[in-house]
């Protein structure tokens, strides 16, 4: 081959490459698009699931794997609590009366009920203050700190699990708390810390931790005489693949004894902040939160009972929203209806891993779908520009440090559709 042919053959082939980038690129403006606005967005102070929410809401064809609630097959979220919504209706009827109201009357019963539905043997009921922090999940959680603080004043630092749940950090900040990470599978127990482990599959991971060191975490802080915040958003979530042959009540018992009994048993002193958003599909509805506090001592402990009372007052939720209301009512009335309502979530969770678990095989994120992932959500890393592919293919899950966190829940009944989007996810994704 003569120099000049040679020299013709290299300009062809670098034609050829150039056209090549020039139609990816051309293929990409969408993806590209949605990103530009995404960091706009996050420029004007918007948090990354809300930048996740707006970019989807704005695509009609738009996909959501990012908001934090329970999808069904077609990607919209599934129906809020029927028995909840009628409870709401009867106590907004019987608020017509102008004047303060709470649950005073039913708290004994109310704890009972709680401790039942957590799977909680009788033996240690009297040994558990309840308490109904408003504003769900986030409300429990906080005012456990709080009430952990106002016992503990030497704590001057939140100990936190690595890629756990973002508003740790802020909840720190307004409780004049410096804030220090963990990693996920770690025992914390520096000075003058308090712990806070999620009881449950991690937040945005799904990560489960294993027994020994949830046993090593509650012998730690016995032993220190420590109290520690479990933080229990998602009740029964980290055994949703035994669904096909297990029952509701096997999954609980089976939750109480991973997460709870340790602590129990090892006599530790613990808040547990119980979420029902997620449990008993109540997003829209907010319900107060549950905040069970354990006192290692079986004599009644008036300190932590007045401790917890002065929380709450300072808190605003003595007197209690009409939802907060009609929640507690159908929780001691109708304990059984709720319950199958958390047990339909678990198995719209279970279908939904089994169909990832199906296409992911043989990708670089099926391990994300091994017996040490569950709950709602999984975040593996993401390459360099994994935003503008996924993006392109009108997919939103949440972008942040790395990461694209995705709901499980959003994987679409249609499986030529969920093979697509597995696929793009396992391409951009490890």
């Amino acid at each position: 081959m003569t120099l000049s042919m040679l020299f013709f053959n290299a300009q062809l082939h670098e034609r050829i490459h150039h056209s090549t980038l020039r139609k990816i690129s051309m293929e990409l403006q969408f993806g590209k698009s949605v990103q530009a606005e995404g960091l706009q967005l996050a420029k004007s102070g918007k948090d990354v699931n809300q930048v996740a929410q707006v970019l989807c809401d704005k695509d009609n064809q738009g996909h959501n794997y990012g908001i934090g609630i329970v999808l069904n097959g077609n990607g919209q979220p599934m129906n809020t609590s029927a028995t909840l919504l009628e409870y709401i209706s009867a106590e907004l009827e019987y608020s017509k009366r102008g004047t303060y109201m709470n649950s005073a009357k039913i708290m004994d019963e109310l704890k009972q009920t709680v401790l039942r539905w957590q799977r909680i043997p009788e033996q240690y009921w009297n040994q558990f203050r309840l308490a109904l922090p408003s504003d769900a999940g986030t409300g429990a959680v906080k005012s456990a700190v709080e009430l952990t603080l106002l016992q503990n004043p030497s704590f001057h630092t939140l100990g936190i699990q690595a890629l756990g749940w973002p508003a740790y950090k802020t909840i720190a900040k307004l409780a004049h708390l410096q804030c220090q990470e963990f990693a996920e599978d770690s025992i914390i127990a520096e000075p003058n810390t308090l712990p806070v482990y999620q009881a449950g599959p991690l937040n945005t991971t799904g990560r489960v931790c294993q027994k020994d060191i949830i046993e090593a975490r509650a012998k730690t802080a016995a032993e220190t005489n420590t109290p520690v915040v479990l933080d229990r958003a998602y009740s029964g979530f980290e055994f949703t693949r035994l669904i096909p042959s297990k029952s509701y009540d096997d999954i609980m018992r089976m939750s109480y004894e991973l997460q709870i009994q340790p602590f129990i048993e090892q006599g530790t002193s613990f808040s547990l902040a119980i979420s029902p958003t997620k449990v008993f599909v109540t997003f829209a509805l907010r319900p107060c939160g549950l905040l069970l506090v354990f006192c290692p001592e079986t004599k009644p402990n008036q300190e932590l009972t007045n401790s917890l009372n002065m929380t709450m007052r300072a808190r605003g939720s003595s007197f209690e929203h009409v939802t907060t209301r009609a929640f507690t009512k159908a929780l001691v009335q109708d304990l059984p209806r709720l319950e199958e309502e958390h047990h339909g979530a678990l198995k719209r969770l279970a279908e939904a891993e089994a169909g990832w678990r199906k296409l992911v095989e043989g990708t670089p994120i099926d391990y994300l779908y091994s017996e040490q992932y569950a709950g709602l959500f999984r975040n593996p890393k993401a390459n360099d520009d994994a935003a503008v592919h996924i993006y392109n293919e009108h997919i939103y899950p949440v972008f942040a440090q790395g990461r694209c966190r995705q709901n499980v829940t959003g994987i679409p009944d249609d499986e030529q559709l969920a093979r697509k989007h597995v696929a793009v996810f396992a391409g951009q994704c490890f």
